[in-house]
């Protein structure tokens, strides 16, 4: 069968333009005037200069645009139409340039942030509560998703920001360790395993409790069990149900433990002892290296805040 013939993009399809937008916009000073030198006065060029502009756009379009009229000129009916386009033509022009303007103006700035489904449930909103709160003109938008489809948000510019719970090391883009903090296992004060001497020989005869699949938590969770949950039942949990079912009793979990110190000190939660060295969890800020609007960037600048506040208190 012949190869699929797959459309041209439409910019392809048109003509490069031969006039250019400093002939327009000379041309329209001309025709208001309806006097060279009063136009050259008002654009601050030379005669010499307003008067090539002119004849360089007649020739490019070899049509006459002007009658000359002693030293007035007046449009011929071609340059009477080419004026009502010209004048269409710039006005699209300060469009683009105001639309320029307003993306880097904060009050019209928008943030998408996309989260890693971890962080992004138990943490990430009281991170940003005091951003929102102090800047109410800019929107904020928050996605979940798996670590690889956040980092394909950002590459493709559909995230301005992604946090993510591992450090990443992409070419053309720029991190910052947000906070660092160990796994841990953990059961409901009520469960078997709470009041157990060896827990992690009895966690193949309990549920556990697993993140969903392409969590950098879950992935990491691995080493917190060191193989001691290989023969448990494994109940994939969304974030939210997981630590509903943790606090039920219903099984055991590997969590960070900056995400459940409350639970923890409240006796709710209790840290299963005997995992060997501990297992650390870095959360991460990820940007393009790139420019970016005002708005992303103050963002990035009040996660530097918790940044600094989360090393403060290591």
């Amino acid at each position: 069968m012949p190869a699929a013939r797959h459309p041209r993009p439409r910019t392809a399809q048109r003509p490069r333009p031969r006039i250019t937008l400093d002939q327009l916009h000379t041309f329209m000073a001309v025709a208001e005037n309806e006097h060279v030198t009063a136009a050259a006065e008002a654009l601050r060029m030379s005669q010499g200069s307003v008067s090539a502009a002119l004849s360089r756009l007649e020739e490019t379009l070899g049509l006459p645009l002007f009658h000359r009229v002693g030293r007035n000129i007046r449009l011929t009916d071609v340059g009477r139409a080419l004026r009502h386009l010209a004048s269409r033509t710039l006005d699209d022009v300060s469009a683009i340039e105001e639309l320029t303007a307003g993306y880097l103006a904060f009050e019209r700035g928008e943030v998408t942030v996309v989260a890693g489904r971890v962080i992004g449930t138990y943490r990430l909103s009281g991170w940003l509560a005091p951003f929102v709160r102090n800047h109410p003109e800019i929107a904020v938008h928050l996605t979940l998703a798996p670590v690889q489809a956040a980092l394909d948000m950002l590459e493709t510019g559909s995230a301005d920001i992604a946090v993510l719970g591992s450090y990443v090391r992409n070419a053309g883009l720029e991190t910052m360790a947000l906070e660092r903090t160990d796994l841990v296992i953990v059961v409901a004060a009520q469960h078997p395993l709470a009041t157990s001497t060896a827990p992690l020989r009895e966690l193949h005869a309990h549920r556990y409790l697993a993140h969903e699949q392409g969590s950098a938590t879950r992935t990491r969770a691995s080493l917190a069990l060191r193989g001691h949950a290989d023969d448990s039942h494994v109940i994939e949990l969304e974030e939210g149900a997981l630590m509903a079912a943790l606090l039920a009793g219903i099984g055991f979990a590997v969590m960070p433990r900056s995400l459940v110190d409350a639970h923890i000190s409240h006796r709710r939660l209790v840290v299963l002892r005997g995992s060997g060295h501990p297992v650390t969890q870095q959360f991460t800020a990820v940007r393009r290296a790139a420019l970016h609007t005002p708005a992303v960037h103050e963002l990035w600048r009040h996660l530097a805040t918790v940044a600094d506040y989360a090393s403060a208190h290591e």
